[in-house]
Parts: structure tokens; C-alpha cells; sequence
């Protein structure tokens, strides 16, 4: 009937699972194997569609998130209760999609999804009011990359310090992605997309942006460092060799900063 709804699917059920529960449920029905927008023709058409994506939940409570001190298990469930707003991202490039550093052309289409109640309530889906969409920027859409990717590593470390954290492998799989991706172009491609004179002189509109994303580079790197520090205190024996490497490679990362 042309209507969306965000629903809540069962513990830990993949997207696959869910999405064949939903067609066995609608044997008729034909699945949209993508999330951007049907055409008229498909909203018209006689036939019955099902489109379904995942979404990211937004929660309300911004400050319980931010604030230090609270427990990690109160903030996950701010994370995912009383949420009343979705979205969901679609990259895409625009203009000529430079093949040496694609950082310069990746725009993100970000779909906001507004429901009519929140969720979880007693029933396991509610149906969209309103969906708003924006288009990020290039530049936007690196500083929110480094701000989840600070966020997600202050997290973990302090969870490591605070003993809440049983196995340390999280933190080093997020320690070792990050610097990698450094060391292999993540931060260097930032900086040659968005630092260089002639991206500044197109751009004057983008000087305090610009600024944010050298703060959060700077950010990371000092964030990097006490992460490795926390983590050398807690590191066995048999992963001594990867945590000298990721100590090594950082050093290469911060002297190109």
C-alpha cells in the first residue's frame, strides 16, 4: 500500500534472515534488491513490492551518550530505546571520481526516517510520518568518519581500563584498522583532498570545516597514542609482535600528520 515502517526484528537476526521471514510471510510479493528510492512506476504498479534495508537507530538523548561517567550499559540503551528517528546513508560520487584518492568526489545521500511512535513499543514496527533527505559533502562526510571512529576508540580504551572489557581483541582490531588504514592512505587522502591551496581557494566557504577536520586528525593521533599505551599494559604474550608493529606504524602516521 505504498507505506514504509521501521521494525524491530528478533535478537541478533541477520538482515537475510529477517527479509525471508517478511517474504514467507508475503509469498506474492517480489523483493527490491536495493535501498534507494522506487520510481512512480513501481508505486503504481498492480504487482506487490517489498523493500527492506537496515537502518541506523538516532537517539534522542544526545547528552546521557556524551557525558563521562555514565556506564556504558546505560548509554546502550539510550542507543537503541525511545528512538523515534532512523536513517540510512547511500554514497555516491559526484562529478569525476578522481581514481587516485575517490575521497575528493564521495558524497553520502542521508535518508532520515520520523515515525509516528518510538520504538521498541508494544508493537515490533510503527510506520514512517515523514522522511527528510540531505546531501553531506566530501568534506562533512570525513569529519563525521573521524568523529564515530575517535568516539569508538575513547570507548573501548576506557572499557579496557576499567576492566569491562574480558577480551582485548576489540580494541586491538579497532587500534590495528585505524592505523593501517592510515598508514595505507586513510588520513593522507583526507589531507590531500581537502588540505591542499587549491581546495582551500574553491572552497572559502569551508575554512572552519577544514579546521575541524585537522583537529579531529590531531585528536586521533593523541587518542591513538594513549590507546596504544592502555593497551601495551594489557597486551599477552603471543600478540607482543602485533602491538610493536601497530607502535611502529604509528610513528610513520604521526610524523606524516
Amino acid at each position: 500500500q505504498n507505506k514504509e515502517f521501521v521494525c524491530r526484528g528478533h535478537d541478533y537476526e541477520r538482515l537475510e534472515a529477517f527479509q525471508q521471514r517478511m517474504l514467507n510471510e508475503f509469498p506474492h510479493a517480489i523483493a527490491m534488491q536495493h535501498a534507494n528510492q522506487p520510481d512512480e512506476t513501481i508505486f503504481q504498479a498492480e504487482a506487490q513490492y517489498l523493500q527492506i534495508y537496515a537502518v541506523t537507530p538516532i537517539p534522542e538523548n544526545q547528552e546521557v551518550l556524551q557525558r563521562d561517567g555514565i556506564p556504558d550499559n546505560i548509554k546502550s540503551f539510550y542507543k537503541v530505546n525511545h528512538i523515534w528517528r532512523f536513517r540510512y546513508d547511500r554514497p555516491f560520487h559526484k562529478g569525476t571520481k578522481d581514481k587516485e584518492n575517490e575521497f575528493k568526489s564521495l558524497w553520502v545521500e542521508r535518508t532520515t526516517l520520523i515515525l509516528v511512535q518510538s520504538l521498541p513499543g508494544i508493537s515490533r514496527w510503527f510506520e514512517v510520518e515523514k522522511r527528510e533527505v540531505v546531501e553531506m559533502s566530501p568534506l562533512e562526510n570525513a569529519i563525521e568518519v573521524l568523529e564515530n571512529k575517535n568516539l569508538q576508540l575513547r570507548t573501548l580504551i576506557s572499557q579496557c581500563q576499567t576492566r569491562q572489557m574480558q577480551n582485548i581483541n576489540p580494541l586491538t582490531m579497532c587500534l590495528n584498522g585505524v592505523i593501517d588504514a592510515a598508514v595505507n592512505g586513510g588520513v593522507a587522502r583526507y589531507q590531500e583532498a581537502f588540505f591542499v591551496k587549491e581546495y582551500i581557494l574553491n572552497h572559502p566557504e569551508d575554512g572552519e570545516k577544514i579546521t575541524r577536520l585537522r583537529e579531529l586528525m590531531l585528536e586521533q593521533a593523541q587518542i591513538l597514542e594513549f590507546g596504544l599505551a592502555v593497551h601495551e599494559k594489557v597486551v599477552p604474550q603471543d600478540m607482543r609482535p602485533l602491538h610493536k608493529k601497530l607502535v611502529d606504524q604509528f610513528f610513520v602516521m604521526k610524523s606524516s600528520l
